[in-house]
């Protein structure tokens, strides 16, 4: 299968969106602990980046996407760094990290690394908001895209402290029309210290 993703069409498609439920549930679950550091992976439109510099946050925003440092150029306590996340094998100590439907788009040959990066970043007591795609996602079999079972989930969550995992297997619709989406909605906790 081939399929060639439209960002731009996909971000004007998204102007006015809500943040996603798995971010909320993140800052829900954050509480009233005093803000900290995050990182948000293919933050595409800024969206989940600009709400938590607002909420008090520092961020570390990546996206290859040639618009993104110009979506977030101005927004004080944001860190935009326009490079493909998915060959990131170093990320930035962080309280949260948040990858809101951009982890499927790593290419099966770097995703060991990037997830490795990512349970390392994470400091003790900080929050893992993320999705992933399963094998009866429509997409499941797209070149350079990651799909995976929820028993590799599972085993990928080893050694956190599971606060949800959603397992959605339903027809719906993506911003270009009707698709069959399997998605993980995550969020784990990594143990204190």
């Amino acid at each position: 299968m081939s399929r060639t993703f439209d960002w731009n069409a996909y971000y004007a498609a998204m102007v006015g969106r809500q943040p996603r439920q798995n971010f909320l549930a993140a800052l829900d679950a954050w509480g009233d602990r005093e803000p900290g550091s995050a990182v948000d992976l293919g933050a595409g439109d800024g969206l989940e980046s600009r709400e938590l510099a607002q909420r008090g946050w520092t961020v570390t925003s990546f996206d290859a996407d040639a618009g993104f440092e110009a979506r977030l150029a101005e927004v004080p306590g944001v860190t935009a760094v326009r490079r493909d996340f998915t060959q990131i094998a170093e990320l930035p100590a962080s309280d949260l990290v948040f990858a809101g439907f951009s982890l499927p788009f790593c290419p099966p040959e770097h995703f060991a690394t990037l997830w490795q990066a990512i349970r390392e970043c994470l400091a003790p007591d900080g929050l893992l908001a993320v999705e992933l795609f399963g094998p009866d996602d429509e997409w499941a079999g797209t070149p350079g895209m990651s799909f995976h079972s929820r028993v590799e989930v599972e085993g990928m969550l080893r050694g956190l402290e599971l606060r949800q995992l959603t397992e959605d297997n339903r027809d719906g619709r993506s911003f270009d029309g009707p698709k069959h989406w399997h998605v993980f909605h995550v969020l784990a906790r990594r143990p204190g210290v």
